[in-house]
């Protein structure tokens, strides 16, 4: 059995914040991480007859029934005061926001121990998985983090999960009038059950084991059916990659908006294109695209003409999948020997300055001097009527190839 010393004290300081008769359960620790519906999830609350079969019944005194309803009804707990905003993807971030809403309401031991809580569950998690499933799965699993997003929704739902099983089997046998230990034991019988990963009611319809392992195993599998649709779509990090080198060593010279008067390609100063900057650039125009559909408030309002007549406002440009290929291309051409953050402040400076009708030559010389790239006096302003004149071709090849990238399903 998996000792997890870290949930255990959590629960125990959860249950004992209690303050009389009106919330005899404690604090509830799930009430702290309110998330908002997704695209195609359903979440479903926890089942009694599944959480307390006859075996458990049995243990919980003359009165199961009674406990139980008090375990399970969120009026027996103190439930957060002002939870964070309800929101569909929930980040490292939110998870700490809610952490600190916690030390706040109730104690800055009870938030602490939750934060080491939920570190000993991403451990436990991991472990679970196996220490021969690729990493790049177990990354998907636990935190939604791949080659294509930034997100870690799945281990929001894993913990959300946790938590409340753990509560409600805790508190069952806590409000039966047994001590901490039968009480801990009890969730980790809960957590641990040898049974029943994949097990089915009789039906076949739906799963009927909502315990870590059966948890974590699920994630898995849909996480490595997501990874070969995106295999067989052409959707991996490795089309990527070839999407940015056939872009360099093709078109990709003739479509770059931004050069010099002697020809060379700005702002890195060189002759030649490399799918690292490319890669930059379109991490560049794509989250530019992404973020003026969403400031907009519609399909369409608020995008600039430029990326609205190169086909941007079309439904498969939905602000979150642009995104997520923003951030695969840019992972795609990765390359630690670029000043990353220098290149990627000199392109969306250039980007700026050409969509604005405003002379902007002096910031763009000084994004420029930034890489050791002097422009002569005059020579800004007339990069930038060149760059106004090819924009269009490179957003439209990129918004034409880019299409069989997105993620749509």
């Amino acid at each position: 059995m998996e000792p997890m010393p870290q949930l255990e004290s959590c629960l125990r300081l959860s249950f004992e914040a209690r303050d009389g008769e009106q919330h005899p359960s404690g604090v509830l620790l799930a009430s702290y991480f309110v998330r908002a519906p997704t695209r195609g999830r359903r979440r479903t609350e926890l089942d009694p007859g599944v959480l307390f079969p006859a075996a458990v019944r049995a243990r919980l005194g003359p009165a199961p029934d009674r406990v139980i309803a008090l375990a399970m009804d969120p009026a027996t707990y103190r439930s957060c005061a002002g939870p964070l905003p309800a929101i569909p993807v929930a980040t490292r971030e939110w998870l700490g926001q809610a952490a600190l809403a916690l030390g706040k309401g109730e104690g800055f031991d009870l938030m602490w121990s939750l934060l080491r809580a939920i570190a000993e569950l991403e451990t436990v998690a991991q472990r679970l998985l196996g220490t021969r499933t690729p990493r790049a799965v177990v990354r998907q699993v636990l935190h939604g983090v791949d080659a294509r997003s930034l997100r870690v929704e799945p281990f929001a739902a894993l913990l959300v999960r946790v938590l409340k099983i753990a509560q409600a089997v805790y508190g069952a046998f806590r409000q039966a009038g047994l001590p901490h230990q039968l009480a801990w034991a009890a969730v980790q019988d809960r957590l641990w059950a040898p049974h029943p990963t994949g097990a089915r009611a009789g039906s076949g319809a739906r799963a009927i084991g909502p315990y870590l392992p059966s948890l974590v195993q699920a994630a898995s599998g849909n996480a490595r059916r997501r990874l070969r649709r995106n295999a067989e779509a052409g959707r991996t990090h490795e089309h990527a990659q070839a999407f940015l080198a056939r872009f360099a060593t093709g078109p990709g010279a003739g479509l770059w908006p931004w050069s010099d008067a002697a020809g060379r390609l700005l702002p890195q100063g060189d002759g030649a294109l490399s799918p690292e900057v490319a890669g930059f650039c379109f991490f560049v125009l794509l989250t530019r695209a992404g973020g003026e559909r969403r400031a907009g408030g519609g399909p369409t309002r608020g995008l600039s003409p430029l990326f609205g007549d190169a086909g941007f406002g079309a439904g498969e440009w939905l602000p979150d999948r642009t995104d997520d290929l923003a951030v695969r291309l840019l992972a795609a051409g990765e390359d630690d020997s670029i000043p990353r953050g220098e290149l990627l402040d000199a392109l969306s400076v250039l980007l700026r300055a050409t969509l604005s009708p405003a002379p902007g030559a002096d910031g763009v010389a000084l994004a420029l001097q930034r890489l050791g790239v002097d422009l002569a006096q005059g020579e800004a302003e007339a990069m930038l009527d060149r760059a106004r004149a090819r924009l269009p071709d490179l957003l439209r090849w990129l918004e034409e190839n880019g299409r069989d990238l997105l993620e749509t399903d």
